[in-house]
Order: structure tokens, then C-alpha cells, then sequence
């Protein structure tokens, strides 16, 4: 009877650099993220550090758009309700992730404001909305194609709320 593969296998990877095999027969993976990511199934990416000083003090809302994405345009009207509502005390952006024009921009944008990395990580999660907390770049709360503007807004109040001294 043959002996199983699986520790030579797991062996070779993990020399190979990986810290956990992936996808091995009889291996399990936890799932670390937060519950809430969980369950929309988006990993909130630390930026690891502060966004530019521009975006200091509020919290910040990315937005990652394309115009032919049909949930972009269903949550277009939340967001700019929230955006009147919320005038001073938070910061919209939108990443416009259309073609590959409207990217690069994107792209330029991003890296200015310290946000570079959760735009790579993020740009083909098209209606993606993130409250991120601009002291750390850590993404507070991740958002896929929600109108609930409490939700959003509770999201925003609590960023606040780490925010204060």
C-alpha cells in the first residue's frame, strides 16, 4: 500500500516559502477575518499606515466605481445622500475603475493619498464601499452594493469615534 503524499508535499512547501499549504487533502484553513467580512466574503486591507495629511482627521469613504457595473449605479444615490449628510465630517472619494484610462488615474490618485494598496487589492471588487480610518489606513468597515445608509453611517460614527483623542 502506497504511503500518502501529503507530508513530503507539505514539507516541499512550506521549504518553498509557503506558511500553509493550501488546498492539501485533509488540511484545513480557518477563516481569520472579521465576522462581518465573513460574511460578505471581502478581506478589509490594512493600508500599514497613515493616509496622506490631507485626509486627516475624518473618516475617509473609498468608493471603488465603474460605469458599466449596474451595482455602482444602484448605490450611487446612497452614497451621495450620505456624502450631503455627512459634509465635513468625512471624506468621499471614488476610484473610478471604468477602463484602463479611468484606472491609471485611479491609480495616481490613490498612491498620492497613501491609498495605493487597498486600490490594488480592491480594484476588481467593483461597488465595494470602505470606511477607512485615515491615522492607521485601516479599513474600519467593507461595504459590497449595500443602500443601507444607517449601516453606512454607523460605520462612519464609529471610525469618528476612534478618530477622537
Amino acid at each position: 500500500m502506497p504511503l500518502p503524499l501529503t507530508a513530503p508535499l507539505t514539507a516541499l512547501l512550506l521549504t518553498l516559502g509557503g506558511h500553509q499549504p493550501v488546498g492539501l487533502p485533509g488540511s484545513v484553513q480557518a477563516d481569520t477575518r472579521p465576522a462581518a467580512n465573513r460574511a460578505t466574503g471581502l478581506v478589509a486591507q490594512a493600508q500599514g499606515g497613515a493616509l496622506a495629511p490631507s485626509l486627516q482627521g475624518k473618516p475617509v469613504v473609498v468608493d471603488i466605481y465603474a460605469s458599466w457595473c449596474s451595482k455602482c449605479q444602484t448605490i450611487a444615490p446612497t452614497l451621495r445622500s450620505l456624502q450631503q449628510q455627512k459634509a465635513g465630517k468625512a471624506t468621499f472619494l471614488k476610484f473610478d475603475v471604468s477602463d484602463a484610462a479611468q484606472l491609471k488615474k485611479s491609480r495616481e490618485r490613490a498612491r498620492a493619498l497613501g491609498l495605493g494598496p487597498f486600490l490594488e487589492a480592491n480594484r476588481s471588487q467593483t461597488s465595494l464601499v470602505a470606511v477607512i480610518n485615515p491615522a492607521t489606513g485601516a479599513a474600519v468597515q467593507t461595504f459590497r452594493a449595500s443602500t443601507d445608509e444607517r449601516a453606512y453611517s454607523a460605520a462612519i460614527k464609529r471610525t469618528q469615534s476612534l478618530l477622537k483623542p
